[in-house]
């Protein structure tokens, strides 16, 4: 059954000049949730400001724009469903090509730079797979069923946030943040089996608070980057650092340190959540903290 376009799609297409309704975060597009249960959400971006969180349960998403600028501004969503599985493009920015399938697809002027803010549906599971450029992104993923996560992030600082336990589980959780600031919070939330991140020249904070009733696999890769990582008392921890000899392993007290790249907690045989942390630096600086 062919997707029906929104008004808005409609107007877009057409070249009419659409009146925003009187709001200070103007409505860019709104995609309204049928029969599919599972969302797989590709999401790529230029510069600006992304700003990601949960919204209404019988929404797709709802997309707006931050406070009007001078500038025109560009945006294109894509979105069809197959089998069930919903298919959601977003670009912000210069598209790469230019596509009139049979999906939903919204076109709009040219962009420069903005925040935009984009509200996701809590009732089916999600995939992302997003890709920032130059700009910011907080993503606070709170309440949001979060199947599969894959950042990758050039010169964006970043905020990922996982206030509550993830109702699904992640098979693979990975994070590459190049020339930039990363700044993840409660990630154990995120209830994921292997977890991996790489860094490049930035600054890096993860922290794993949050549940953790299993054991899991957790990579985490630096080159000339600062990372500190924190992990709470009640988890089990065996680490295995990798490191130059002009990289820098700070470990703090809880941890035992068992060979030359081995590091353990007394409660590793005993804890329910378990963590095998697996630590390479290049020429990049390490802190271990338990909180």
């Amino acid at each position: 059954m062919k997707p029906v376009l929104s008004i808005l799609s409609l107007c877009l297409l057409a070249g009419s000049v659409v009146a925003y309704p009187s709001r200070e975060e103007p409505l860019l597009d709104d995609i309204g949730r049928t029969t599919e249960r599972e969302l797989k959400v590709t999401l790529s971006s230029d510069f600006g400001s992304i700003m990601i969180s949960r919204g209404e349960s019988e929404k797709i998403v709802v997309a707006t724009e931050g406070p009007a600028r001078r500038e025109p501004t560009r945006v294109s969503t894509n979105y069809t469903v197959r089998n069930r599985i919903g298919y959601l493009d977003i670009i912000l920015g210069e598209p790469t090509e230019e596509r009139e399938d049979n999906g939903h697809f919204v076109h709009v002027g040219d962009m420069k730079s903005g925040k935009w803010y984009l509200a996701f549906t809590d009732a089916v599971p999600i995939s992302f797979d997003i890709e920032l450029g130059v700009g910011r992104g907080e993503f606070d993923l709170t309440g949001i069923q979060v199947k599969d996560f894959n950042l990758t992030a050039g010169a964006s600082d970043v905020a990922l946030y996982f206030n509550e336990s993830n109702k699904t589980s992640i098979d693979n959780m990975n994070i590459e943040s190049g020339v930039s600031k990363f700044i993840g919070r409660n990630l154990c939330n995120a209830n994921f089996k292997r977890f991996r991140f790489q860094g490049g020249v930035g600054s890096y904070d993860l922290d794993f608070s949050g549940q953790l009733q299993k054991e899991v696999d957790v990579d985490v890769d630096v080159g000339l980057g600062a990372v500190t990582i924190y992990i709470p008392e009640q988890i089990g921890v065996k680490m295995f650092y990798d490191g130059s000899w002009i990289s820098k392993m700070d470990c703090g007290k809880g941890f035992e340190k068992v060979s030359e790249s081995e590091y353990t907690t007394d409660n590793f045989p005993t804890a329910r959540g378990k963590m095998n942390l697996r630590v390479t630096s290049g020429l990049g600086a390490v802190k271990v903290r338990r909180k």
